[in-house]
């Protein structure tokens, strides 16, 4: 699958790539949890500086979050929703996503097309 962004011809967009993505998640019989892990994964994202939020395209969020502290120049970012949030520092990435019943987190690195 390409995952290039074909349409974006914006000059903040990335290229990342999952290392480590693990959930905790309530067994079947719903009274404890378990922590699976899940197939690394790509996706790509871009800064759009008119609505300063970082659109995504890919299995990680397939969706957009609101920036709090987005440095584009200096490729650090910091979004989130109500459930997600995604830090980008020095090239690497983590994400969380959190739920009533589920805990996701995902990590790796982005490159800057």
């Amino acid at each position: 699958m390409a995952l290039a962004p074909l349409s974006w011809g914006e000059e903040y967009v990335y290229y990342c790539v999952e290392e480590h993505k693990v959930a905790l998640e309530p067994t079947d019989s719903g009274d404890a949890y378990e922590v699976t892990r899940y197939k690394a994964e790509k996706f790509t994202f871009k800064y759009e500086a008119d609505a300063n939020r970082l659109a995504f395209k890919g299995r990680l969020a397939n969706s957009d979050l609101d920036c709090e502290a987005c440095y584009p120049e200096i490729d650090e970012f910091g979004a989130k929703d109500d459930g997600n949030l995604f830090l980008l520092r020095n090239g690497r990435f983590i994400h969380t996503l959190g739920s009533y019943s589920v805990a996701v987190m995902n990590t790796g690195t982005c490159t800057k097309f």
